[in-house]
């Protein structure tokens, strides 16, 4: 009976613990649009207390909580995005987040062909001038809120 009580009470200072201190996420420095749509999905849809950190390329980063690197869930492949990726695996679909998978997979899979999309162009032009310039744990809520102002102007 007092293994059990001693096991609830680490259960709840552990999940008090979690709670007080959110998941850092980590990226590679400079940031890219594909990186930075990401954060946005999780900070938005899975860890609103989302911290994030960049990092130069010379540091090796976690994978567990990872962001478009070479061992991260979310990164980029032959056939998706990071953004893609990370939505796939937290299975979110909405309006908003369906319409950035265009967006991004013509930014970051055929930039080439982004000056055929006139709208596309905009929101590059509107988005990477809010890219952090340093490395180090970032605020992204000006860029952040920039995508949420494109997503209320689907509605």
């Amino acid at each position: 009976m007092e293994g059990t009580a001693a096991v609830k009470m680490l259960w709840v200072i552990l999940s008090t613990t979690l709670l007080l201190f959110p998941s850092e996420y980590q990226s590679h420095y400079p940031y890219e649009s594909d990186t930075i749509l990401t954060s946005w999905l999780i900070k938005r849809y899975v860890d609103k207390d989302a911290m994030f950190r960049s990092l130069p390329k010379s540091v090796k980063i976690n994978k567990e909580h990872a962001i478009n690197t070479p061992t991260s869930p979310f990164r980029r492949n032959a056939r998706y995005t990071a953004y893609e990726m990370a939505k796939r695996h937290y299975s979110i679909s909405d309006k908003c987040s369906d319409s950035l998978v265009r967006v991004i997979k013509v930014l970051e899979m055929m930039p080439w062909k982004k000056h055929e999309y006139e709208d596309i162009l905009a929101f590059e032009e509107g988005l990477v001038p809010l890219f952090p310039q340093e490395t180090g744990e970032t605020d992204l809520s000006k860029v952040f809120a920039y995508i949420d102002q494109y997503c209320k102007e689907l509605e």
